[in-house]
Order: structure tokens, then sequence, then C-alpha cells
């Protein structure tokens, strides 16, 4: 689950959490939360801090975390400066999916419910694993329930109404 997620601004979705800086030119080690790639690309407007800045280039590392270079950003204690600092990104870059796909930021937010009529909860983040997608759903009194992502459980998406509506299969209680 994203740790201390701030209020987005509008016409916002988070891409990333800034985890430290990197070198002395300004580099910034990354945790990227997006699964559209294209966010980080060269000229790509990212807002960190309250400020936009422009991407002048990220590279993925081995371990899951990339680094970044911003506009503005050209020393080790101006990156310092950011860490901690989530990564906003516009939602319009983002090209249209075929249908029945989703990004994870549509998702994030959800009321999840059961073909049955049972209210299970929100969902609060997309675990992306090897097979499929995994939806962690936070009940109010604070339990988590892990629903895949597969055709079997995902039964309707609707994202004008803000509804999932699942089929829980025995053993994922």
């Amino acid at each position: 689950m994203l740790p201390d997620v701030p209020d987005t601004p509008d016409g916002a979705v988070i891409v990333g959490r800034v985890i430290r800086n990197h070198g002395l030119d300004g580099s910034l080690r990354i945790q990227s939360y997006s699964d559209n790639p294209d966010r980080f690309q060269a000229g790509n407007p990212l807002t960190v801090a309250g400020e936009s800045r422009a991407v002048i280039s990220c590279h993925p590392l081995p371990d899951g975390y990339a680094l970044l270079r911003l506009e503005g950003v050209s020393d080790a204690h101006a990156a310092r400066r950011l860490t901690g600092q989530w990564l906003f990104a516009p939602v319009d870059p983002a090209p249209e999916l075929p249908p029945g796909e989703y990004y994870h930021y549509q998702l994030v937010g959800l009321s999840v419910s059961t073909d049955q009529g049972e209210i299970l909860g929100t969902i609060r983040e997309v675990l992306i694993t090897g097979s499929n997608d995994v939806y962690v759903v936070e009940s109010d009194t604070g339990d988590e329930i892990l629903l895949p992502a597969v055709t079997q459980v995902v039964k309707q998406v609707d994202l004008a109404a803000g509804e999932l509506l699942v089929h829980l299969l025995d053993g994922l209680r």
C-alpha cells in the first residue's frame, strides 16, 4: 500500500516517489507507481513539491527503481531536498486502452462489491505480479483482501459509477 499518499491535484495522477538523491548531478532515485512508462519520457512534465518540471532523462534500474533527471534539479543539494516527495503527471498523456483494460489510477478508489451484494471495500492499490494484477481491497474496518484481476473474479468494471463487481472464488478470504 502506498504510504502517506497526499491529495492528488486535479487532472493529475501519482506516478512515483523520490527515494533519495543519486550522485552529484541532481539525479533522483525514484520508485515508480505508474503502469505507463511513457510518463517518464524526456520532455514530459512531472510535478514534484508543487512545481512542474520537464523530464530530462529516466533510466530503469535492475532493482525496480529508476534514476530520474528533472529540469531545474542540477546538484545533489537540490535533489536531496526532494527526498520523500511524490511525483505527479497529467492524466491526459496516457493513451486510450482497448475495451476491458484499465490504468491502475482508474481502478484505485473504486468501491468493490460481490455478485451476492456484499460490500468488500475500496481498491487501495494494484499489485503487479508475473501473471496477473492483484487488487488490494481495504474494508471500512481496515481489513484487506487480495483479489486477482482475472475474468473468473472480476465481473464488471464501471468507472463512471466508481464500482467494481466481483465473484469471490473459494479461498479468496
